[in-house]
């Protein structure tokens, strides 16, 4: 039952029928929300960086996660799955992705600090929200920074994980909000191909162009 036809797409749709303010600043989740995150930044003008934020997956089922962890190593873990895991087992999966982290803060860019927030919204994009602990790690991460705002926006999510993540955020929106179980982020693409570092790159290096790059807007 795809609804969009690929992530820029849905940016674009997004784009359309969410309200933002004029001082916000996107944070796309990589690798997803990066084209989601441009659709919306080319389409409203508004700057666009990338939230190193990334999920702890499940060892039985890589897909799926139990939690999430920021650039600065803190986890965010999902209370479902206490119990299922050894605490040795997530230090060593936490160990392992906080190194992938690294690395695409360094790739996507070039190992940068984050700015400060202030007077600014920022607002949080990914390409679907399925339970919801990465967006929570990325409004713990962004918080810091000290945003006088901070909004969740996807195409889709389940209604379950909207619910959860407006404990964390001032609003959280989504175009489809979905009550079918087993939710798949997937299931509402036709075309939802692993992203590679160079379309990240690329998409990046168009926001640059357009002087919509966060990092580098004065």
């Amino acid at each position: 039952m795809a609804i969009f036809q690929n992530r820029l797409q849905a940016g674009v749709e997004l784009a359309e029928r969410v309200e933002l303010p004029l001082n916000s600043v996107i944070f796309a989740i990589p690798r997803g929300g990066v084209p989601v995150g441009y659709g919306i930044s080319l389409e409203k003008r508004i700057p666009m960086d990338i939230v190193v934020v990334r999920k702890l997956p499940i060892p039985w089922n890589p897909e799926a996660g139990f939690g999430a962890i920021t650039l600065d190593g803190s986890l965010y873990l999902n209370p479902e799955f206490e119990g299922y895991l050894s605490p040795k087992t997530v230090e060593e999966i936490a160990k392992t992705v906080l190194k992938e982290v690294e690395r695409r803060n360094s790739v996507y860019r070039n190992g940068a600090g984050y700015k400060n927030l202030s007077g600014r919204v920022a607002v949080v994009v990914d390409d679907g929200f399925a339970s919801g602990y990465t967006a929570i790690a990325a409004a713990n991460f962004l918080k810091k920074l000290k945003p006088d705002r901070i909004y969740a926006v996807a195409p889709v999510c389940p209604v379950h994980t909207k619910e959860l993540l407006e404990n964390y955020y001032d609003g959280v929106f989504c175009l489809v909000e979905s009550r079918k179980l087993p939710f798949a982020v997937a299931s509402f693409y036709e075309d939802f191909h692993d992203l590679t570092d160079e379309e990240v790159l690329s998409y990046i290096e168009d926001l640059k162009r357009e002087n919509l790059f966060w990092p580098e807007v004065r």
